[in-house]
């Protein structure tokens, strides 16, 4: 698959969500992120809302014929898609819906927009972010999540060591 015919389906997925949908993605993440340190469960809920809705209008606005048509790993998506499918853990409708959103935004940000999966403006516990140096990412959570649920893999960020030892 070519990653203008990637964006085309991922588009098409998008018209079917409301903002009603959005709003479930939202109670959803909520929940989830109930044992959260309380000083960062409404910064990391708020970022990742804003991101959401961010990418959610990207994709909504890109044209198919602006981005670079390459191929795009069929296994890869696969592998990242199955992996999405195994965050049920409620078996809820705001669960359903934010598995059917992550559907669409992550293998977009992953393939198509080449960005982080976590907003660069995310700060994580330990009062850290993502790194943007020229066109490459570095998160400092990327060795620290790799897991049967993570999407740490599919991310185009590279490690935080990677950055340091750069910079000897």
């Amino acid at each position: 698959m070519k990653s203008r015919e990637l964006l085309k389906k991922l588009k098409k997925e998008l018209e079917n969500f409301s903002i009603y949908d959005i709003m479930m993605v939202r109670s959803f993440i909520e929940k989830d992120a109930k044992y959260l340190p309380p000083q960062y469960r409404e910064h990391y809920v708020n970022s990742m809302m804003r991101y959401l809705i961010e990418t959610f209008h990207e994709i909504k606005k890109k044209k198919c014929e602006d981005i670079k048509d390459e191929e795009i790993d069929e296994e890869k998506l696969k592998k990242m898609l199955e992996r999405i499918e195994r965050f049920k853990k409620y078996n809820t409708p705001e669960e359903e819906k934010f598995i059917k959103l992550s559907k669409i935004l992550c293998p977009y940000l992953a393939f198509i927009a080449k960005k982080p999966l976590h907003p660069t403006y995310l700060t994580f516990p330990g009062n850290v972010r993502i790194v943007k140096k020229g066109n490459t990412y570095y998160c400092p959570v990327k060795n620290k999540q790799i897991n049967e649920y993570s999407l740490c893999e599919f991310c185009v960020c590279r490690s935080f060591e990677e950055l340091k030892s750069s910079k000897n």
